[in-house]
């Protein structure tokens, strides 16, 4: 794909973002919501299998294996591991501002009126967005980058995570799909800034002397 191609996707997604949080802010998917929350069957041992495969523990994992990998293959981090790192680092972040911003329960729970604080020691409380999906959707993202091939598998076990978060009753349906979007919308957003952001990250990692962090200009 074009540098102007991959641009024009990024606005696009960027647009269709923006319409999914207005259409949370205002409500828009509440009964879709109940609806696909009151349908669905309510999952088992298997769906919190499945489940687990994209938790913060796992995740953690993957990003170590790839380092480790990078480390014995060229003795310093590649491309795709920093891309990765940051990727998920970043929509981490923007989960967590969500979830306080918008405060939405989880299906069960009862809305609360807490302090910015008190939201920001309760995060696991709130459902919008699903910080499963999204790191899901991140890795799916970059590792379809890196084994293109592959994008069929790493897109599949993104969207099961999405299902198995509404099978377990834990996320509604429009925190899913607002995540699903937004790590591939991270994914962009690392890689379009590239040429801005890794100078002064290779000149950081140099100055502290951690050369086996540095990367080449070459993925």
């Amino acid at each position: 794909m074009s540098n102007h191609a991959h641009k024009l996707e990024f606005w696009s997604l960027t647009a269709v973002l923006l319409i999914l949080l207005g259409m949370e802010w205002g409500g828009l998917f509440n009964g879709l919501n109940s609806w696909v929350n009151s349908t669905l069957p309510h999952g088992g041992f298997l769906v919190n299998l499945l489940t687990d495969t994209a938790s913060l523990t796992a995740s953690l994992l993957y990003i170590l294996f790839f380092f480790a990998w990078d480390f014995k293959k060229r003795g310093r981090m590649s491309r795709f591991t920093l891309d990765l790192s940051l990727g998920f680092v970043l929509s981490m972040v923007l989960v967590a501002i969500l979830k306080v911003s918008f405060a939405t329960p989880r299906p069960g729970e009862v809305s609360v009126s807490w302090t910015l604080l008190e939201r920001v020691k309760n995060l696991d409380y709130f459902s919008f967005p699903s910080g499963h999906t999204a790191k899901a959707s991140i890795f799916a993202y970059f590792l379809s980058r890196r084994w293109k091939k592959l994008w069929p598998l790493w897109g599949g076990w993104a969207v099961s995570i999405a299902l198995s978060r509404l099978l377990l009753h834990v996320h509604w349906f429009g925190d899913v799909l607002f995540s699903l979007l937004l790590g591939s919308w991270v994914g962009m957003l690392v890689v379009l800034t590239e040429d801005w952001w890794l100078p002064y990250y290779r000149a950081i990692v140099n100055a502290l002397k951690l050369g086996v962090f540095d990367v080449e200009w070459s993925p």
